[in-house]
C-alpha cells in the first residue's frame, strides 16, 4: 500500500511538473524578438573565390549596409613567421567596421570558419603537444591585447565547432579549449561565444563554458550515397534545445552559421552560369531566414555573403538584391 501511494505521489508530481513546463514553454515561445541578421565574412574564402577581400568587405558595409559581422582571424595569415605579425588586413576590417558603425565578433584559434577549418602556419605545423598549444595561446594573447580596447569588437569567439569532426585539423583538445577560455577571460571582459553543429553536435558541454552559444543551421546537406538530403528538424527542435541550454548560459543562443549559399559538390568554377543561378536562389535565402525566425532565436549570421558578391560581379545579382532588401 505504501509503495502504491509513493508511486501515485510521484506520478502527480510529474504531471504537475509537465503541465508547468508546457505552460512556461508556451508562454516563453510567444515572446520571440525579431530575427536580427549579420554575416560571417572570410578573407580566406574571398581569396578562394578570386575576390579582393577589401573590396568585398566594403561592398557589404556600404551597399548592403550590414552592421554585424563574424570575422575569422586566420592564424596562417596574421603570423606567417613566429612572433612576426601582419595586421594590415585585420586592421583594415576593424577600422572600416568602426567607420561604418558596425560591430564585430572576432574568431580566434587554430580551427576557425571555412575549409580546411584549421589554418596553422607552416612554422607551427610540426609542433606537437604542449609546444603546439603554447603557440596557439601566444597568438591569441597577441590578438586580444591588440583589439581588446576597441569598442567595435563586440565579443570573442574561441575556436569554431571545436569538437565537431570536420576539416583538416589536429585532434580536438578539451584542455586546450579550457586554457584558451581562461586566457581570454583574463585579458578582456567581453563575452565569449563557443559554437557547435546545430544538427550533429551535443550542445550541453560546450554551453557550460560559454556566455553565448552559436549553432550552425543547415536545411540541406549532401551525402555521396544519397545526394542532397534535407535535415528532418523543425524550428521547435532548435527552440527546445535552446531552451534546455538557457540555465547554463550567461546570455543566449544565436545562429552562428545560417546556410545562405549553395552546398558545393564540385568546385564553383566548374559550374556553368545556369547551374550557379539555380544552385541557391533568393527564394532559398528567404525560406531559410523564415525557418530561422520561427526558432525564436534573436540573431543569425548568414553564411555566403562572398558568394553573393561574386555572383553580382558575374551579372547574377538576384541574391545580392535580396540581401539588400533584408538588411535595409
Amino acid at each position: 500500500m505504501v509503495l502504491r501511494w509513493r508511486k501515485l505521489i510521484i506520478l502527480v508530481v510529474l504531471l504537475f511538473a509537465l503541465a508547468g513546463a508546457i505552460f512556461w514553454w508556451k508562454n516563453w515561445s510567444t515572446k520571440s524578438e525579431p530575427l536580427k541578421l549579420g554575416v560571417t565574412f572570410s578573407t580566406a574564402y574571398s581569396y578562394n573565390l578570386g575576390l579582393d577581400p577589401r573590396e568585398t568587405f566594403l561592398a557589404l558595409l556600404e551597399d548592403l549596409q550590414i552592421k554585424d559581422f563574424r570575422v575569422p582571424i586566420y592564424w596562417s595569415e596574421i603570423e606567417p613567421a613566429r612572433g612576426e605579425f601582419d595586421w594590415q588586413m585585420l586592421d583594415f576590417i576593424v577600422t572600416e567596421a568602426a567607420r561604418h558603425d558596425a560591430k564585430l565578433t572576432l574568431v580566434i584559434g587554430r580551427k576557425v570558419p571555412r575549409w580546411p577549418e584549421c589554418f596553422i602556419p607552416n612554422w607551427a605545423a610540426g609542433l606537437v603537444g604542449s609546444k603546439a598549444d603554447e603557440a596557439v595561446l601566444e597568438m591569441e594573447k597577441t590578438v586580444v591585447e591588440r583589439y581588446k580596447d576597441n569598442p567595435t569588437v563586440e565579443r570573442w569567439q574561441i575556436e569554431n565547432e571545436p569538437f565537431f569532426p570536420f576539416g583538416i585539423c589536429p585532434a580536438p583538445s578539451q584542455n586546450l579549449l579550457k586554457e584558451e577560455i581562461s586566457l581570454v577571460r583574463s585579458l578582456d571582459d567581453r563575452s565569449i561565444m563557443l559554437t557547435v553543429s546545430g544538427e550533429l553536435d551535443p550542445w550541453f558541454s560546450t554551453a557550460c563554458s560559454a556566455d553565448v552559444l552559436g549553432i550552425s543551421m543547415y536545411r540541406l546537406s549532401y551525402n555521396p550515397a544519397f545526394g542532397f538530403v534535407p535535415y528532418p528538424l523543425t524550428p521547435f527542435v532548435y527552440r527546445f534545445r535552446a531552451w534546455l541550454m538557457r540555465p547554463f548560459l550567461k546570455e543566449e543562443v544565436v545562429i552562428s552559421e545560417l546556410q545562405a549559399e549553395p552546398w558545393f559538390t564540385k568546385s564553383f568554377d566548374e559550374l556553368t552560369g545556369e547551374e550557379r543561378a539555380v544552385a541557391f536562389t533568393a527564394d532559398d535565402l528567404q525560406t531559410n531566414i523564415n525557418f530561422a525566425a520561427e526558432t525564436g532565436f534573436s540573431k543569425a549570421y548568414l553564411w555566403g555573403a562572398e558568394w553573393w558578391y561574386l555572383e553580382k560581379l558575374a551579372g547574377r545579382a538576384e541574391l545580392w538584391q535580396a540581401a539588400k532588401v533584408l538588411f535595409k
